[in-house]
């Protein structure tokens, strides 16, 4: 039993510390949850255009390729695990099931407040403006600025190694873990005056475990559900502080 043990825990190691070949998308559709509903489609009167949001995400000390760690800390004795940490995700590989994150932040959270407007109801039209004259028409502008996209994967060594930690994956402990963090602000402003009506500030995080029988490829999947929440709580504020939109 025990030789059964170690070969299958060494299998495991060679297929957690190969490298995945998938590539993840930014998939608001598949978030958990629902997009809040206010009114019913045709009773709103304003309409709105939404820009690609500002990038704002700062290095913050990191090295040039905007990450700090490895995996390969698990490696070393008493060290309790490997682990990266990106503060843009999108633009490096290492995590720790797949193998890249296709993420165009201005585009595709963007596109995710224009679904959740829509879904809303608030407001008789929303489009995608790109520039200033796309918006010509519109009643108000939604802007948006994202200030994180945070990530840290971790592969657990449990401080006996990757040579020995494969012993207690493969009898249920997990072998790593992903956390997304999300930061966004929001601004509604009215086009005509160029005033800013409304503004929202988001900041969360959540993590996931993975196992070697279950959750791969799942290292940014918490990403579209953190946009949604952000979403649905800055309309909700949205409605009740201005309900007659």
């Amino acid at each position: 039993m025990r030789n059964i043990i170690l070969s299958v825990a060494t299998v495991a190691l060679a297929l957690v510390l190969s490298a995945c070949n998938s590539v993840e998308k930014f998939d608001y559709t598949s978030a958990p949850g629902t997009m809040t509903r206010f009114r019913e489609p045709g009773s709103a009167t304003k309409s709105v255009a939404v820009m690609p949001f500002m990038d704002q995400r700062g290095m913050k000390g990191l090295d040039s390729d905007g990450d700090q760690g490895s995996f390969f800390l698990g490696f070393i004795p008493l060290i309790p695990t490997g682990f990266v940490e990106k503060e843009q995700p999108e633009n490096s590989d290492q995590f720790v099931t797949i193998a890249r994150f296709h993420f165009d932040v201005q585009n595709d959270l963007a596109a995710a407040a224009i679904a959740s407007l829509k879904a809303s109801g608030l407001f008789s039209e929303v489009t995608k403006a790109n520039n200033a004259a796309q918006a010509a028409n519109a009643d108000y502008i939604w802007r948006g600025s994202v200030n994180s996209t945070f990530y840290r994967g971790c592969m657990f060594s449990y401080c006996i190694t990757y040579f020995f930690s494969p012993v207690l994956w493969v009898i249920g402990a997990p072998f790593g873990s992903s956390t997304n963090e999300l930061g966004v602000n929001f601004e509604l402003v009215e086009r005509a005056t160029g005033k800013v009506v409304w503004s929202y500030k988001y900041l969360n995080s959540d993590y996931i475990n993975h196992w070697i029988y279950a959750r791969y490829d799942k290292d940014v999947s918490i990403y579209p559900r953190l946009m949604k929440e952000a979403m649905n709580g800055a309309l909700y504020e949205l409605h009740q502080k201005m309900p007659d939109l």
